[in-house]
């Protein structure tokens, strides 16, 4: 009878809590594309470290040894870090929680007040407690809301880990076939620099001679100086492309200027299937963390769902405590206490209104933010097939000009050596096949660029 006759003021009481709006809890229900992208005809399935595919052994070193040292990854790695702690920290709460206290205060009462033995004299009042024990009854699921939220955080960060390791990983890959295009483009502007050397000091001769006149000295001369200046830009991007590759691995200028650089992958070394499921994209590091990030925000909404309702906890204590320290720890002096605190947000001036409408908002951002990541993956793959095509185009078209300037060089040689021509004729042959041998270096590195931006954008996952 005695516990029935709580029920009404209980009740009363919780009616009295701040009235939590109509709105229930969001679920998370996470958007996945579909269909699938053609890239071309069929070829082996991607590898899980793709860069491998390539072959060299300068790129897979410069690989590991940068997924080791990269700055920015140890800023990751710390942020995984302090995500796992704040996880430890919310399950921490929800754990009984036990500490000691003590203390002594110097207190003069007066002379008409409560303590009558020790009115109108000063006393050093000693109190000690080894055992204060508090555990939470029930907050309504805000502390396992507050777990989730936290376990969220920690998958987002991992997420955001392997998405700084992948980004690395294909600069990395980008920026080494671009310096070994650049060391090939700089050997082909050498070369026409030679023929250009040659071609006007034949046009000075046969100037000289009055075999010809200056016009021919003149575009010889603007050939070599448009020669030097192809030279000295393939040069200067050598050189940076080396420090960016140094910058990347963790180390200086000198790391990159000794790296050891490998010929541009061939066709068939760059793997991609013949069709890219565009649900690989929801696998991608960055959307992955979107993903996660929104379950941190539906969790925060429930936490703060959970704060218009009491907290209820268990406290307990037992320590010592007296006017006089002689006798501070005489048995008489033992004191205990044991009992639930109740905590009801009754009337708060609208915080827990507020709180809530922006942890939803939060959710809604966060909701839109992995929607898009996810609308951005599909286009990044389907720019990068795009390009992939072209660009196999372009290829092939180049080729053929390639081929074509090989016969003009032949036919050329022939002519020279057989005494029908001068060596004129010659230098131009070579140095346009060498220009087109330039132009082909660019597109393969074009080409090998884009190969790894759709690794990238697929995270290199195996078909």
């Amino acid at each position: 009878m005695k516990w029935k006759g709580l029920v009404i003021p209980v009740a009363l009481v919780l009616a009295a809590c701040a009235p939590l709006p109509p709105r229930p809890r969001p679920v998370v229900t996470p958007w996945r594309p579909h269909g699938t992208v053609a890239v071309g005809r069929p070829v082996a399935a991607w590898q899980p470290r793709w860069w491998r595919a390539v072959g060299s052994r300068p790129l897979d070193a410069l690989v590991a040894g940068a997924l080791r040292g990269n700055p920015s990854l140890a800023v990751a790695d710390a942020r995984v870090h302090a995500a796992v702690a704040t996880l430890r920290e919310q399950r921490g709460s929800r754990r009984l929680q036990v500490s000691a206290a003590g203390g002594l205060t110097a207190e003069h009462f007066s002379q008409d007040g409560l303590h009558a033995s020790a009115n109108g004299q000063s006393v050093l009042y000693g109190e000690v407690d080894p055992l204060i024990a508090r555990i939470h009854i029930t907050q309504f699921g805000r502390i396992d809301e507050e777990v989730r939220a936290a376990f969220g955080g920690v998958q987002a960060a991992a997420a955001d880990r392997a998405e700084a390791r992948l980004i690395v990983t294909t600069q990395i890959v980008r920026t080494y076939f671009a310096a070994e295009a650049a060391r090939t483009e700089r050997a082909c502007w050498q070369a026409m620099r030679r023929d250009a050397r040659r071609l006007l000091a034949l046009s000075r001769i046969r100037q000289r001679d009055g075999l010809s006149g200056a016009r021919t000295v003149y575009a010889d001369e603007e050939r070599l100086d448009v020669a030097s200046q192809g030279y000295r830009r393939a040069a200067t991007a050598l050189v940076r492309l080396r420090n960016i590759l140094g910058a990347l691995a963790g180390r200086g200028p000198a790391f990159g200027r000794a790296l050891a650089l490998g010929a541009l992958p061939a066709r068939g070394r760059l793997p991609l299937p013949s069709r890219i499921p565009l649900a690989l994209v929801a696998h991608r590091p960055d959307v992955v963390a979107a993903r996660r990030l929104v379950a941190v925000a539906a969790a925060r909404v429930g936490a703060a769902r959970a704060a218009f309702y009491p907290d209820v906890n268990l406290a307990f204590f037992a320590g010592w405590n007296s006017i006089s320290l002689r006798d501070l720890f005489d048995p008489m002096n033992l004191a205990r206490a044991i009992g639930p605190t109740v905590t009801l947000p009754i009337f708060e001036g609208g915080t827990l209104r507020a709180g809530l409408a922006r942890q939803e908002a939060a959710f809604v951002a966060a909701r839109a933010q992995y929607q898009g990541a996810l609308v951005a993956a599909v286009r990044e793959v389907a720019d990068g097939v795009a390009r992939l095509r072209r660009e196999r185009q372009d290829l092939a078209t180049q080729a053929q000009a390639l081929r074509a300037a090989q016969r003009q060089e032949v036919l050329a040689r022939q002519a020279f050596r057989a005494g029908l021509t001068d060596r004129a004729p010659l230098l131009q042959a070579d140095s346009a096949w060498w220009r087109e041998r330039a132009r082909q270096m660019a597109l393969r590195a074009a080409r090998a660029a884009t190969w790894a931006r759709i690794e990238e954008a697929i995270d290199g996952q195996a078909g």
